[in-house]
């Protein structure tokens, strides 16, 4: 380098890698935190608790099939979370799932429906139920 000429970059010390890691797991705990709050959804508790703020739209919740019943060509689910809470699910297409299966219900949270001649409270009309495995911490929320 000729005399007299000096670096753009002389002083820069830009980031230090001591820094880097310990940022890079304070990102990496916080996506892990937040990936598992998100990743609980709603539980059959909280929406039992207040319906009316639900009513309308779109809920997502893992339970056990407790019963199920074939009513005018549609089946009606009763499921139930670790907290023994239970909510009602009309689907209109069949599920795979048996009595004792943990399920993951999505669905719109309505009022009221017809079932026959009966009128059924705070029931979710499904859109899709699938099977999945039992909660690997059970009553730790």
């Amino acid at each position: 380098m000729p005399a007299g000429s000096t670096l753009l970059f002389g002083n820069c010390h830009g980031t230090r890698p001591g820094h880097m890691a310990s940022r890079t797991l304070l990102v990496a705990l916080t996506a892990l935190l937040a990936s598992v709050t998100l990743g609980c959804g709603l539980s059959i508790s909280e929406i039992n608790a207040h319906p009316t703020k639900l009513y309308q739209q779109k809920v997502r919740f893992t339970g056990q099939l407790a019963r199920r019943q074939d009513v005018g060509g549609r089946v009606l689910l009763e499921v139930a979370d670790t907290n023994g809470s239970r909510i009602l699910v009309r689907v209109a297409s069949p599920v795979e799932a048996a009595v004792d299966d943990w399920i993951v219900v999505e669905g719109l949270l309505v009022p009221e429906i017809r079932v026959d001649d009966r009128v059924l409270y705070d029931v979710v009309e499904a859109e899709h139920v699938t099977r999945t495995r039992a909660p690997r911490l059970r009553n730790l929320m």
